[in-house]
């Protein structure tokens, strides 16, 4: 099965290929840009373009073709056309990663489905345009386009990323959110950091996700792929500060109060994060019996602490950001009775 993932060496796509790259049956192809080299398995085959560059894409492609492609980069429907323009001819199936932020939860108890939860989140534009990119595919496949399937993962981390609500970018600047706390900085927490969240290790993630490839039973479906792990926000910063072997300090701020200081999105982000969100993986566990995560969260903390402590150079602080959540702190941190 010759597989292409646009993109391979993000978060979760890292660890995607990683696990595609032992599999005897599976040919793997990486489109992107080259810049993380050191995350690209020994065997894959690199296509080194840039898919915003549709010309140059299929110069480099050449007469390529793929029994599946996944596309990690889409976030728009401009963006997911541009791809398809470039691929839906050339797959037999096309894999479209989605978020769980596309939901429109009922309820703060509600266990979320695939089946029986609206996707229709209007509050926070990202999901918004998961949405829409999800009904495109629709149409695509419907006007007899193109085989898909979506895949709606929730909080994804790997050894790079270290998951926090408020914080930097997590692939480039985790480091940030360790310093502070070894350093006895508070982290910023939006509301009062009760509400529940499902984390997933990309490891995990990926044993699931390869199961959906060339699968005709997940043409046309959405799955979930997370973890049964839920944690409330404030016990996952313990449980980094644990990591560390230090007590994590947190500085709790209204999300909206946030997302002013912040910028729209964040506040858009914040907002959603604001209700507890748990996921029922039911649907891709009978499609693929092989997922059964094996990662808990104090397993996979302790590995990304691990991680950077060997490899320090990848120890990167984002000083903007350690700044404004200084500045945020000081300016916020006595006001509201969490």
């Amino acid at each position: 099965m010759r597989v292409l993932l646009v993109g391979g060496t993000g978060c979760i796509s890292s660890e995607i290929a990683a696990l595609a790259a032992q599999r005897g049956n599976i040919e793997l192809y990486l489109l992107n840009r080259g810049r993380r080299t050191q995350f690209i398995p020994a065997n894959a085959r690199v296509i080194q373009t840039d898919i915003t560059k549709p010309d140059l894409v299929r110069e480099r492609l050449g007469d390529l073709t793929f029994d599946v492609v996944a596309d990690f980069l889409s976030y728009t429907v401009d963006q997911l056309d541009r791809t398809l323009g470039l691929f839906r001819d050339r797959c037999g199936q096309f894999v479209f990663i989605s978020s769980a932020a596309v939901y429109r939860t009922r309820s703060s108890a509600e266990v979320v489905t695939e089946a029986r939860t609206l996707a229709g989140n209007t509050v926070w534009s990202y999901g918004r345009n998961k949405i829409l990119c999800e009904m495109r595919l629709g149409e695509e496949r419907a006007a007899g386009g193109i085989e898909y399937t979506v895949v709606r993962p929730s909080f994804t981390y790997n050894n790079l990323r270290l998951f926090h609500p408020v914080g930097p970018p997590h692939q480039e600047y985790s480091w940030t959110l360790a310093q502070r706390i070894l350093h006895g900085k508070p982290l910023l927490m939006h509301d009062d950091g009760n509400a529940l969240c499902t984390l997933t290790h990309a490891s995990d993630f990926a044993k699931a996700f390869l199961g959906l490839l060339g699968n005709p039973l997940a043409y046309g479906e959405a799955f979930h792929i997370t973890s049964g792990e839920h944690y409330t926000y404030n016990r996952v910063a313990e449980m980094l500060g644990e990591a560390l072997g230090v007590e994590t300090k947190l500085c709790h701020i209204p999300a909206h109060i946030l997302g002013f200081e912040l910028g729209g999105d964040f506040g858009e982000k914040l907002t959603a994060f604001a209700k507890n969100g748990i996921y029922d993986s039911r649907k891709v566990k009978k499609l693929v019996p092989e997922f059964i995560c094996t990662t808990s969260l104090a397993q996979g903390l302790r590995q990304c602490i691990q991680f950077y402590r060997d490899h320090p150079e990848f120890q990167v602080v984002s000083q903007e950001w350690d700044q404004t959540m200084d500045r945020l702190a000081a300016k916020h941190g006595d006001m509201y009775p969490w």
